[in-house]
């Protein structure tokens, strides 16, 4: 990428290689006078696009979608290198997921966003027609984490485009060379439809401030309060993705062999750093013994080395020291270290500098920790014994927060039966994390997990203003309350609210009655 004089002259966002905590190329940040430019010119493209038919926005979306295509090796290298991943978890958490979210939501934004009948036998006889329009905002401003730094970005930034807004897109500081990609598949769009404002804390709160018509924050609960704190003062409406403890429930007729795969999985894919991840696995006193034990065999089977590494490093130092302090908290408070429990070893000395931290399980886990009470955002499961199913649930609820949840068991009707009990964004049955990739479900949190959805027809329409759209059907009658008041306007309102609310057949004809009689001279003392 070529760098302009203008853009050597400002501060300057270093992309680290978590591996080996070298740095490998600097991008341009932005200014905050530059984010609310930015912000002004959306504005100035909203009004053409949200007028563009959105048959026409999803056929612009799907030429961002080849450009994906188009670099996807390059995408992926961009991402396994300043996230530190390994290349299959790039590929199928970042770019699959992203181009089937453009793909599905594309397709179904048409449909999605037309008016729809409301009331369609009520209103008519009221002598009302109504509809519901979904109309843009305006513009969008999405602040995306770097845990998943394309994925998330679109989830925020599909909707919100198909839905007729401009947006203005910050991507993580951290990993400011997916930034500029995505900076790249963009430009299919028209001017001033998607922008990418780089920059830390100060371009996200320039951001924030500009104003935007509507936010979308994917990231951490603690910054998801500060800008929901941000927002208020101009009253900006939010969606807000946040973290969680997720909670996985192992019960006492599960597959153990599948629910130890799933679990594992679940708790280390990315490092941990997922806010979906594993981070309370209550097991079933029975089987927990054996669980652990092909849980702790299987992790045995993770490789942290070379082009073919299951587990990658930590992306930014300040998660491996929250993993750091968490796991030698939890040991001086008595947990016991089932597997890992420290830096990883890598034989082939690659990890000298880099973020390493071996996949731990503990048992053992008490309120007193500090990975009871916050999120961890790494490689460290602990797995909780309960006495069955109806502690676990309780627990689940009670311990911790989650953005997603998982019930493990051979049994349908019990894994109904626990999952509409477990108070949780998303519930996953025998598998977890999933539906983060699934564009036709729903996705966000509960509590501090978050609010708003993304994802499906619901997610695209967080980021439209429904409309009702009302018709009166004999517009050469005045309507009976109109002025003025008089005992026939009086008691044609009153017999109305007889026939909707009478709880006997004989009262609501009473009411139609007393309409039938006044209904006339009410019309006619109408001004």
């Amino acid at each position: 990428m070529t760098t302009t004089r203008a853009e050597a002259s400002r501060p300057a966002l270093p992309s680290f290689d978590p591996a080996t905590g070298r740095v490998m190329a600097e991008v341009p940040a932005n200014t905050p006078d530059e984010v609310r430019h930015a912000v002004a010119r959306a504005r100035e493209a909203a009004p053409g696009w949200g007028a563009t038919p959105a048959r026409d926005r999803a056929s612009a979306l799907r030429e961002v979608r080849t450009r994906i295509y188009e670099r996807m090796d390059d995408i992926v290298d961009t991402i396994t290198r300043g996230n530190g991943k390994p290349r299959a978890e790039a590929l199928a958490h970042d770019v699959l997921p992203t181009v089937l979210t453009i793909t599905y939501l594309a397709r179904i934004a048409p449909r999605a966003l037309a008016p729809q009948r409301a009331g369609t036998l009520a209103a008519p006889l009221l002598g009302m027609s109504s509809r519901i329009e979904w109309r843009p905002f305006g513009v969008v401003g999405c602040i995306s984490p770097w845990n998943y730094p394309l994925l998330l970005s679109f989830m925020a930034l599909t909707p919100a485009l198909l839905a007729g807004n401009a947006v203005v897109l910050k991507p993580s500081e951290m990993t400011p060379e997916v930034g500029e990609r995505m900076r790249e598949v963009l430009e299919p769009l028209p001017p001033g439809v998607a922008t990418v404002v780089q920059g830390g804390g100060e371009v996200g709160a320039a951001l924030v401030d500009a104003p935007c018509d509507k936010l979308c924050f994917i990231g951490s609960t603690a910054t998801g309060r500060r800008i929901a704190e941000a927002a208020a003062k101009h009253l900006t409406p939010v969606v807000m993705e946040l973290g969680g403890q997720d909670a996985a429930i192992v019960c006492s007729d599960a597959d153990l062999d599948l629910a130890s795969s799933g679990v594992l999985w679940g708790a280390f894919l990315n490092a941990g750093q997922t806010c979906c991840a594993i981070e309370r696995a209550y097991v079933v006193d029975s089987v927990a013994d054996r669980f652990e034990e092909l849980l702790v065999s299987k992790l045995g089977r993770l490789r942290q080395v070379g082009d073919e590494m299951d587990v990658g490093p930590l992306t930014v130092p300040r998660q491996l020291e929250i993993v750091e302090r968490h796991v030698e908290d939890a040991r001086s408070k008595g947990a016991r270290i089932l597997a890992g429990g420290g830096p990883a070893r890598r034989p082939d000395g690659n990890g000298s500098g880099g973020l390493w931290f071996a996949p731990t399980v503990l048992a053992g886990r008490t309120k007193d920790m500090a990975l009871f009470t916050e999120e961890t955002f790494g490689p460290v499961l602990p797995i909780v014994r309960v006495r069955d199913e109806d502690e676990a649930v309780e627990r689940a609820n009670r311990e911790g927060y989650n953005l997603t949840a998982s019930v493990w068991t051979g049994s349908r009707r019990r894994a109904n039966d626990v999952a509409s009990r477990l108070v949780s964004g998303t519930v996953t049955i025998n598998d977890h994390a999933v539906t983060a990739s699934a564009p036709w479900g729903l996705w966000g949190g509960v509590g501090e997990s978050g609010y708003g959805r993304l994802h499906g027809k619901l997610g695209m329409r967080e980021f439209a203003v429904p409309v009702h759209v009302a018709t009166n059907l004999i517009p050469w009658v005045k309507r009976p309350y109109w002025y003025p008041y008089d005992r026939a306007t009086n008691q044609t309102l009153h017999g109305a609210a007889e026939l909707f609310a009478a709880p006997t057949l004989s009262g609501r004809l009473a009411g139609l009655g007393k309409v039938a009689r006044n209904a006339l001279a009410a019309f006619r003392a109408k001004i």
